[in-house]
């Protein structure tokens, strides 16, 4: 899926590893509400470009990011995988 492919108010489902038949999925999943440069959130200089996401979802029901807001890259420079975020 491209990046362009996802608009605001999608929601979409980000893999932290690629997901392997010996090992439980890690993800988390939320609505898109904005996409565009990642600004750190103290320091407020550019980190990376990706979405912001409200977090309803994770592969795990206790995750205590459920209910934060998230940030997922586009791309990433290590371990990065076709399928690694797709739209739910």
């Amino acid at each position: 899926m491209t990046i362009a492919a996802i608009a605001y108010g999608s929601t979409i489902r980000a893999y932290d590893f690629q997901p392997m038949p010996d090992r439980p999925d890690q993800f988390i999943e939320g609505v898109v509400v904005d996409a565009g440069m990642i600004k750190h959130p103290e320091l407020g200089h550019n980190m990376f470009s990706g979405y912001t996401i409200q977090i309803t979802g994770a592969a795990r029901a206790d995750d205590p990011r459920i209910g934060d807001i998230g940030y997922v890259p586009f791309k990433t420079d290590f371990m990065d995988f076709d399928g690694r975020i797709e739209k739910i």
